[in-house]
């Protein structure tokens, strides 16, 4: 199976993830990455020797006007502090593009929708 995989060290973001309710774990987007990359993923997170599922978004947060991509991943079964621990992002399904939302309601009940549907793809 072909896959993107990004590898880094987490690191701190904006936190607007954590004020929508979907505190997410940052890492560098590198500049292998092209803008034909960019898009929502289903992902499976390598931390030491384990796999988490979760949501990654790989683009610029257009909803909050901010233009540079980011890798930011939604952890569906990991609530623990990740700074500066090295972790390898599979994103491993497209299943939509990046968007911008004309509100952040609109993209808190887009985020919850997403989520819904990797914890249906995985299992869970």
């Amino acid at each position: 199976m072909h896959f993107l995989v990004i590898t880094g060290k987490v690191k701190a973001g904006k936190k607007k993830g954590r004020k929508l309710g979907f505190p997410t774990i940052n890492i560098a987007v590198p500049k292998s990455i092209k803008k034909s990359d960019w898009g929502i993923y289903f992902s499976l997170v390598k931390i030491g020797n384990s796999l988490y599922p979760g949501v990654t978004h790989l683009g610029p947060p257009k909803t909050f006007s901010f233009w540079r991509a980011t890798c930011e991943t939604y952890l569906l079964t990991l609530k623990q502090d990740l700074y500066n621990k090295k972790v390898e992002k599979r994103l491993i399904f497209r299943f939509r593009e990046v968007e911008q939302f004309p509100t952040i309601n609109k993209l808190r009940k887009q985020i919850k929708k997403d989520i819904k549907a990797a914890r249906k793809f995985f299992g869970l």
